[in-house]
């Protein structure tokens, strides 16, 4: 196949969000305990007691953004009993997932892990059983420099300066019947928001709040008519439960970015009825693909290279609509749908999608530029709509020195000949990156954990025009220098 694209430097489409790669940890199967965290007494090297394998793993995707308690667990957290030695902290009943608490691992711990691995924290406040009060208090505990009493515990738990969490979420899936104390409707739950929001700001005006949304347009018309004022974000997530055929969930991420543009509208209307002068935008808090195999206590799946194609159109989406989804979270880093799976008697396997991770934060421009593609198409028999072989977007660095483009192949067994004609940029040189592997179900594994890698090649430009092969089912990236 052929496809030429036109990336056009001087049209800005808006500025990247660093956010939108952003990571999620629950305290949900093996994520933290024998994921993050193994303890300082642990016979695998770590930390601190955080993992050193996983803590370097994460460390090289330069994740801007985690979000943690939960997920689900967070219905049911009291972050009370996460702080403070480790030897005096209650062991609970997770309601949630249905397991033991032991609490090793509190706010505490979130917060150093965060300043390891050079995260912004993203903290979700339990408002399901838990109260606005204790949310609040939370945010004393993490953000006060006065004198009062939770800021005042801090210090005695060792930590002197504020840590300055600026991302609060309220509450998860409170539309949800399995999470604790859900609401029975968008109405009920905006009240709840607008109560947590109100306690949580008078300790802190300077946060910013996620709320709950879902694709349901009634419960998301309610949140922003009821609490629209209260609140920066709106929380959407999305899982592919259906284990596709290869073809169809490639084109995922194109229904998934209308779904998006359509919750933004709905919320802007709806802004625009009731005088909302409050900016709302979305965070895409909850996402990836979910096998059947995944299945509870564990929540473990080894994904191939179809879901790092699946990825990679994600992460396209995400940068495309930077303007209105600045905040993303991938579900999850550590051994629950994993990016990273990290086995008991320390061994560590990095995915495919790991892979794309790396690749895109690792070459990333601050602002998103026009990008035209030209491409050849098929049809989706579960949409009904035509999905383009060839998914490009482009970004730009600040100092408008750099340039990337990423080139996604969904083709299963056909190469492309790429032609890249770039508008208001003249390299001086150019590399490419790519992951492909030998079949769309590649995967790394124990056994064989280098099957699936990231690639580099030099582009020798002799011309205006880039010519590029695209392997099958590849995920690539033009570092354009200039």
């Amino acid at each position: 196949m052929k496809c030429r694209v036109l990336v056009d430097a001087t049209t800005h489409i808006g500025a990247l969000d660093r956010r939108c790669y952003g990571q999620f940890i629950e305290h949900l199967g093996e994520c933290i305990y024998g994921g993050i965290w193994v303890g300082k007494d642990s016979k695998i090297p770590n930390e601190k007691g955080f993992r050193l394998d996983v803590l370097q793993a994460v460390k090289e995707l330069k994740p801007p953004l985690v979000r943690w308690p939960g997920g689900n667990f967070a219905s049911g957290y009291h972050w009370r009993d996460g702080v403070g030695p480790v030897s005096q902290r209650p062991k609970r009943y997770d309601m949630a997932w249905g397991a033991e608490e032991p609490n090793h691992f509190g706010t505490g711990e979130f917060l150093e892990w965060c300043r390891l691995v050079g995260a912004e924290p993203f903290i979700v406040v339990n408002a399901g059983n838990g109260t606005p009060e204790e949310a609040a208090q939370w945010v004393e505990y993490c953000n006060s420099a006065g004198g009062t009493y939770y800021a005042s515990l801090r210090r005695e738990y060792g930590h002197d300066k504020p840590y300055g969490v600026k991302l609060w979420g309220i509450g998860n899936e409170l539309w949800g019947e399995w999470q604790i104390g859900f609401c029975k409707d968008g109405a009920e739950c905006a009240r709840r928001t607008v109560e947590f929001a109100n306690e949580m700001r008078k300790v802190d005006p300077s946060i910013e709040l996620v709320a709950v949304g879902c694709e349901d347009p009634e419960w998301n018309i309610e949140m922003v008519k009821g609490a629209g004022k209260y609140f920066d974000y709106l929380s959407i997530h999305f899982y592919d439960f259906n284990n596709k055929p290869y073809r169809e969930l490639v084109a995922v991420p194109l229904s998934v970015e209308q779904k998006l543009r359509d919750v933004n509208s709905l919320i802007q209307a709806i802004r625009r009825k009731y005088g909302i002068k409050r900016e709302i935008r979305i965070a895409f808090d909850e996402w990836n693909v979910w096998y059947p195999e995944a299945k509870e206590p564990l929540l473990t799946q080894v994904t191939s290279v179809k879901d790092a194609i699946f990825t990679a159109g994600m992460l396209n989406m995400l940068q495309r609509l930077c303007n209105i989804v600045p905040i993303s979270n991938f579900a999850q880093t550590v051994n629950v749908l994993p990016l990273i799976i990290a086995s008991s008697d320390g061994r560590m396997v990095l995915t495919p999608q790991y892979l794309v991770f790396k690749m895109y934060c690792n070459n990333r421009g601050s602002s998103v530029v026009r990008t035209l593609v030209d491409t050849d198409l098929y049809k989706s028999n579960e949409t009904g709509e035509y999905v383009p072989y060839v998914d490009v977007s482009s970004t730009i660095s600040e100092d408008d020195k750099v340039l990337y483009a990423y080139a996604l192949n969904r083709s299963e067994n056909d190469s492309v000949e790429l032609q890249v004609h770039l508008k208001g940029f003249q390299p001086k040189s150019c590399f490419h990156y790519f992951v492909s592997g030998g079949s769309v179900e590649d995967k790394n594994t124990f056994e064989n954990p280098n099957k699936v890698k990231i690639e580099e090649v030099k582009v020798k430009l002799t011309s205006d025009v880039i010519n590029i092969e695209l392997k099958p089912h590849s995920i690539n990236i033009l570092a354009f220098y200039d």
